[in-house]
Protein backbone atom coordinates (compact mmCIF):
# COMPACT_ATOMS: atom_id res chain seq x y z
CA UNK A 1 0.00 0.00 0.00
CA UNK A 2 1.17 3.43 -0.75
CA UNK A 3 1.99 5.91 2.02
CA UNK A 4 -0.60 8.61 2.58
CA UNK A 5 0.08 11.88 0.83
CA UNK A 6 2.01 14.46 2.84
CA UNK A 7 -0.10 17.42 3.79
CA UNK A 8 1.51 20.84 3.75
CA UNK A 9 0.94 22.76 6.94
CA UNK A 10 1.63 26.39 7.53
CA UNK A 11 4.39 26.97 10.07
CA UNK A 12 3.31 28.24 13.47
CA UNK A 13 4.29 31.80 14.32
CA UNK A 14 7.72 32.00 15.83
CA UNK A 15 7.85 32.33 19.58
CA UNK A 16 11.60 32.80 19.64
CA UNK A 17 12.89 35.93 21.37
CA UNK A 18 14.05 38.54 18.89
CA UNK A 19 17.71 39.37 19.13
CA UNK A 20 17.83 42.74 17.37
CA UNK A 21 17.09 45.77 19.59
CA UNK A 22 14.67 47.22 17.05
CA UNK A 23 12.40 44.22 17.67
CA UNK A 24 11.79 44.94 21.35
CA UNK A 25 8.18 46.00 21.67
CA UNK A 26 5.95 46.37 24.69
CA UNK A 27 2.36 45.22 25.05
CA UNK A 28 1.06 48.44 23.54
CA UNK A 29 3.33 47.87 20.53
CA UNK A 30 5.74 50.70 21.33
CA UNK A 31 9.35 50.14 20.45
CA UNK A 32 11.81 49.91 23.37
CA UNK A 33 15.33 51.26 23.16
CA UNK A 34 18.35 49.08 23.39
CA UNK A 35 20.26 49.12 26.69
CA UNK A 36 23.07 51.21 25.16
CA UNK A 37 20.59 53.78 23.79
CA UNK A 38 18.90 53.99 27.20
CA UNK A 39 22.28 54.51 28.90
CA UNK A 40 23.12 57.24 26.41
CA UNK A 41 19.76 58.94 27.03
CA UNK A 42 20.28 58.68 30.81
CA UNK A 43 23.73 60.21 30.47
CA UNK A 44 22.31 63.07 28.43
CA UNK A 45 19.63 63.74 31.03
CA UNK A 46 22.21 63.69 33.82
CA UNK A 47 24.43 66.08 31.86
CA UNK A 48 21.55 68.52 31.34
CA UNK A 49 20.61 68.31 35.04
CA UNK A 50 24.22 68.99 36.10
CA UNK A 51 24.48 71.95 33.72
CA UNK A 52 21.23 73.42 35.08
CA UNK A 53 22.37 72.95 38.67
CA UNK A 54 25.67 74.69 37.98
CA UNK A 55 23.91 77.60 36.30
CA UNK A 56 21.64 78.00 39.30
CA UNK A 57 24.57 77.78 41.68
CA UNK A 58 26.57 80.37 39.76
CA UNK A 59 23.54 82.62 39.54
CA UNK A 60 23.06 82.51 43.28
CA UNK A 61 26.58 83.71 44.02
CA UNK A 62 26.11 87.34 43.18
CA UNK A 63 28.57 90.14 43.79
CA UNK A 64 27.24 92.52 46.41
CA UNK A 65 26.90 96.20 45.63
CA UNK A 66 25.97 99.06 47.90
CA UNK A 67 23.67 101.95 47.11
CA UNK A 68 23.85 105.08 49.23
CA UNK A 69 20.34 105.74 50.42
CA UNK A 70 18.36 108.95 50.86
CA UNK A 71 19.45 111.19 53.68
CA UNK A 72 23.20 110.76 53.22
CA UNK A 73 25.21 113.77 54.32
CA UNK A 74 28.68 114.64 55.60
CA UNK A 75 27.69 113.19 59.01
CA UNK A 76 25.33 110.40 57.92
CA UNK A 77 25.92 107.31 55.77
CA UNK A 78 22.94 105.21 54.67
CA UNK A 79 23.72 101.95 52.83
CA UNK A 80 21.35 99.69 50.93
CA UNK A 81 23.04 96.38 50.03
CA UNK A 82 21.99 94.51 46.88
CA UNK A 83 22.04 91.16 48.70
CA UNK A 84 20.82 89.88 52.06
CA UNK A 85 23.60 90.57 54.57
CA UNK A 86 23.81 91.25 58.30
CA UNK A 87 26.06 92.83 60.92
CA UNK A 88 27.25 95.66 58.67
CA UNK A 89 30.20 97.72 59.92
CA UNK A 90 32.32 100.44 58.32
CA UNK A 91 35.81 101.68 58.95
CA UNK A 92 36.58 105.28 58.13
CA UNK A 93 39.89 106.25 56.59
CA UNK A 94 42.60 106.25 59.28
CA UNK A 95 40.41 104.47 61.88
CA UNK A 96 41.70 101.42 63.74
CA UNK A 97 38.35 99.71 64.26
CA UNK A 98 35.11 99.09 62.45
CA UNK A 99 31.94 100.87 63.65
CA UNK A 100 28.59 99.03 63.59
CA UNK A 101 25.75 100.45 61.51
CA UNK A 102 22.14 100.35 62.69
CA UNK A 103 19.79 98.18 60.66
CA UNK A 104 16.61 99.90 59.51
CA UNK A 105 13.27 98.20 58.89
CA UNK A 106 13.59 98.47 55.10
CA UNK A 107 16.98 96.78 54.68
CA UNK A 108 18.99 99.95 55.15
CA UNK A 109 22.06 100.34 57.33
CA UNK A 110 22.84 103.73 58.88
CA UNK A 111 25.84 105.37 60.54
CA UNK A 112 25.38 108.81 62.05
CA UNK A 113 28.29 110.78 63.42
CA UNK A 114 28.57 114.10 65.22
CA UNK A 115 31.52 115.10 63.08
CA UNK A 116 31.95 114.71 59.30
CA UNK A 117 32.65 111.14 58.22
CA UNK A 118 36.00 110.44 56.54
CA UNK A 119 36.01 108.28 53.44
CA UNK A 120 36.86 106.12 51.71
CA UNK A 121 34.99 103.53 53.79
CA UNK A 122 35.81 99.86 54.12
CA UNK A 123 32.81 97.64 54.81
CA UNK A 124 32.69 94.42 56.84
CA UNK A 125 29.52 92.31 56.93
CA UNK A 126 28.22 88.84 57.66
CA UNK A 127 26.84 87.05 54.62
CA UNK A 128 23.54 85.19 55.12
CA UNK A 129 25.24 82.13 53.59
CA UNK A 130 27.84 82.27 56.37
CA UNK A 131 31.16 83.94 57.08
CA UNK A 132 32.33 87.52 57.10
CA UNK A 133 33.40 89.55 54.09
CA UNK A 134 35.49 92.74 54.00
CA UNK A 135 35.45 95.20 51.12
CA UNK A 136 38.25 97.74 51.30
CA UNK A 137 37.48 101.27 50.10
CA UNK A 138 33.96 100.28 49.00
CA UNK A 139 32.45 103.76 49.42
CA UNK A 140 34.55 106.72 48.19
CA UNK A 141 35.17 109.99 49.99
CA UNK A 142 32.73 112.07 47.95
CA UNK A 143 29.74 109.70 48.19
CA UNK A 144 26.28 111.02 47.28
CA UNK A 145 22.76 109.74 47.93
CA UNK A 146 21.50 107.39 45.23
CA UNK A 147 24.93 106.28 43.99
CA UNK A 148 25.71 102.59 43.34
CA UNK A 149 29.07 101.17 44.35
CA UNK A 150 29.81 97.72 42.93
CA UNK A 151 32.19 95.25 44.53
CA UNK A 152 33.67 91.96 43.40
CA UNK A 153 32.85 90.26 46.70
CA UNK A 154 30.53 87.23 46.30
CA UNK A 155 27.89 86.39 48.90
Amino acid sequence: MAPPPIKAYRAAPSIATPTHPSHFRSRNNKQHSSPSAMASRSSSILLVAAALASLLAVGSCAAVSFKTGPGCSATKLVLIPSEAISEVEVKEKGADDFTALKEGPTGTWTLEGKEPLKGPFSIRFAAKSGGYRVVDDAIPTGFKSGSDYKTSVQV
